[in-house]
């Protein structure tokens, strides 16, 4: 929405400043699920709209899929250890370096 020059000007002349939202329509957005697995598509996704959805009960996954990310240890060394992350098998591959 646009505002007109006569309007800018006039609150100008008050101090206002005025500035235009750019993409203000573009708002990213998530589909949640509820607790029968229905989904809800297009729904805001900004953080306050989903601290809001998931404390109603929604969910970001679908009933029965797992987000917990991949099982423990599932990033392994030549050596045998297993890290949870592909960062904590970096910093353990470092320790090889220094031996």
């Amino acid at each position: 929405m646009a505002i007109d020059m006569e309007l800018r000007r006039e609150l100008a002349a008050r101090g206002y400043a005025i500035a235009e939202l750019k993409r203000l329509e573009v708002q990213p957005k998530a589909t949640y699920y509820k607790a029968d697995g229905t989904a809800l598509p297009n729904l805001p996704a900004d953080p306050r709209s989903v601290r809001r959805y998931l404390a109603r009960g929604f969910s970001l996954t679908p009933p029965g899929v797992s987000n917990t990310g991949p099982p423990e240890g599932s990033f392994r060394c030549e050596c045998g250890f297993g890290a949870k992350s592909a960062f904590g098998l970096m910093a353990h591959r470092r320790k090889h370096k220094e031996e």
